[in-house]
């Protein structure tokens, strides 16, 4: 082809005719800035398919991060909704009896009150998007800052949930639950045990001793004992509700954020 090309400009300027051979030069210049037009765009449009495709990549394993994140916070709100019932069921014994009385199905709720659950984020692939600066891959303006202003929500959440769950429980409830609680003679709840039992084996270590029960009794009724220990129920009451409620906000917020990521991924295909 460029011999061909090359042999026409020979033979104009061969016969003298020079203004031809001006336009046909302008013609070529013009056929092969085109020329390299139409590959510019071809490779363009090639990167920005592989960085559409690479998006799209990005994009499924959000998904699956965020419906993970979303099984977790289902088992933080059925954790949380535990001490709540329990801690509920303290108080209307007490309030019934004055007092703790006819303990048996009351202290393994009350020992329930000891435990906590850690708070994990599971968006691990937003975590490295972050991270890596990739985050800008995502094209759409909207779901890119709903996404950075959600991994600021889940890790100020999971700070503040683990920072409450050592101060406020660990630190304040549990060392009296655990001194009075009886918790050597009873153990946890069947329905903490089973919630336990569904990601590891648990089984509590009792001891049968009548006279054990006896004394637990006695002790948590001592008039200073009683008023600390409905206190701290009622205490604990109010925290599990308020993480109750921030988990049920976070699971809202990462339902729009996984339809937002539905709805892009449909846009591709």
């Amino acid at each position: 082809m460029i011999k061909f090309f090359r042999h026409i400009r020979q033979s104009m300027i061969n016969q003298n005719r020079t203004k031809k051979y001006l336009l046909y030069a302008i013609g070529e210049i013009i056929l092969v800035v085109i020329g390299i037009l139409i590959a510019l765009q071809i490779n363009n449009w090639n990167e920005n398919k592989k960085l559409r495709n690479q998006e799209i990549t990005y994009l499924h394993n959000l998904k699956g991060d965020l419906k993970t994140q979303i099984s977790m916070l289902d088992v933080y709100i059925d954790y949380e909704n535990i001490i709540i019932d329990h801690s509920n069921d303290i108080i209307e014994h007490f309030e019934l009896n004055g007092g703790f009385d006819d303990m048996d199905s009351v202290f393994p709720k009350l020992n329930d009150l000891t435990t906590r659950w850690t708070f994990s984020n599971a968006n691990t692939t937003l975590l490295q998007m972050l991270n890596s600066n990739q985050i800008n891959i995502i094209q759409n303006t909207e779901l890119k800052e709903e996404l950075i202003a959600f991994n600021q929500q889940i890790d100020l959440f999971a700070k503040n949930t683990n920072i409450n769950n050592t101060n406020l429980v660990d630190n304040l409830t549990t060392d009296t639950f655990v001194k009075v609680g009886g918790f050597a003679s009873y153990g946890n709840s069947e329905r903490m045990v089973k919630k336990f039992n569904d990601f590891y084996p648990f089984k509590n270590k009792t001891v049968n001793d009548n006279e054990l029960k006896a004394l637990a009794i006695q002790i948590i009724n001592q008039p200073k004992n009683k008023l600390e220990i409905i206190n701290k129920v009622s205490y604990r009451n109010t925290i599990s509700s308020l993480q109750k409620s921030g988990n049920e906000a976070l699971r809202v917020r990462t339902e729009q954020i996984l339809k937002m990521i539905n709805n892009e991924i449909d846009m591709s295909n």
